[in-house]
């Protein structure tokens, strides 16, 4: 799961310490997962044993559901904080809706999948708070296809930035997508046509959208693109780094023809999405010295809204702070 280090314009703890969090991160969702997945092979190995014996005593079920609630009892003391009434009502109804499948022979890959979706909401919590701030975040972020997508689907070895509000000659600057790779920055626009349809790509302002007979004109995604490359090269000029920048238009529904000359960006479609998915997944690299500096020079021009927490609430998120330290200094046992 990609770090995401920057949504719109809230506080992220990444922008605070880029060097600590991403290792802490990741550590805690190997624990998470190691925790998990163990309780979920225990919870078949009573299952098969309960079978043989034909689930002859209520008490068997009793114990299997008090695995269960002992598991995600596990994920809700990392995720759940008691000033976020409207996250925990939503993370128990999803905590009970996963408990109810398991009980139904739930498979290792239901259950990764279940996994991932928990910790997509520590990813928002992340991207969102730090220790002595937050930012009200939109509730759509939740039920953001794409932001579950790239959050999900791309490796830790990125750093994932998602509609970053930048403050650029004393404007704020809202962007796209903005992956930083080990070995590269790249560019994301997405242009979503009906299924099917077919995008004649051309250099000016416009493209054409041909749908049956019919066809409409869409605005050009470079226009974005071009936006994003400007400002990203003027920041990285600026802090005097060098680091490639690559442009990619995501088209996954529909069909791309590309009429352009000589244009230095990649066109994604529906026809070539799966590979372009399977390349960024594979990328081999670790996170890298440069790649680091030049995340770091992006952060500082990003423009945050957000106000403290009350001191109760500072106490809470420093207790977290130091659980977390705490099983980062102690590893897996």
């Amino acid at each position: 799961m990609a770090h995401l280090i920057k949504l719109e314009d809230y506080i992220s703890r990444y922008q605070f310490d880029l060097h600590r969090y991403p290792s802490q991160y990741s550590r805690m969702k190997k624990e998470r997962w190691y925790y998990v997945k163990s309780d979920w092979e225990q919870f078949q190995l009573d299952s098969v044993n309960g079978d043989t014996k034909e689930y002859q005593y209520d008490e068997v079920l009793e114990e299997e559901r008090g695995l269960l609630a002992q598991t995600f009892e596990r994920i809700k003391r990392w995720t759940k904080r008691n000033r976020d009434q409207v996250e925990i009502v939503d993370m128990n109804d999803h905590s009970r809706s996963i408990a109810d499948e398991r009980m139904k022979n739930m498979t290792l890959e239901q259950l990764k999948q279940s996994f991932l979706d928990d910790l997509f909401y520590s990813q928002l919590r992340w991207a969102s708070s730090s220790l002595v701030e937050e930012s009200s975040i939109d509730p759509r972020y939740k039920r953001d296809t794409w932001l579950r997508f790239f959050a999900q689907k791309v490796p830790d070895n990125y750093f994932l930035m998602y509609k970053p509000v930048f403050f650029i000659k004393k404007a704020p600057i809202e962007l796209d997508i903005i992956l930083i790779s080990p070995t590269e920055i790249i560019c994301v626009t997405i242009i979503e046509g009906q299924e099917h349809s077919v995008f004649e790509a051309s250099s000016d302002r416009f493209w054409t959208e041909y749908i049956d007979e019919t066809r409409k004109k869409r605005i050009s995604p470079l226009l974005s693109l071009s936006r994003m490359t400007g400002v990203i090269r003027e920041i990285i000029d600026d802090a005097e780094l060098s680091f490639p920048i690559r442009k990619v238009v995501l088209c996954p529904t529909s069909i791309i023809d590309n009429k352009m000359q000589g244009a230095n960006v990649e066109l994604v479609d529906r026809r070539t999405f799966d590979s372009w998915q399977t390349r960024i997944i594979k990328h081999p690299s670790p996170l890298k010295h440069q790649q680091m500096k030049v995340t770091a020079a992006l952060l500082e021009h990003c423009h945050t809204v957000s106000y403290q927490f009350e001191d109760s609430q500072i106490a809470d998120e420093e207790s977290e702070q130091e659980s977390l330290e705490k099983n980062e200094s102690q590893g897996l046992k």
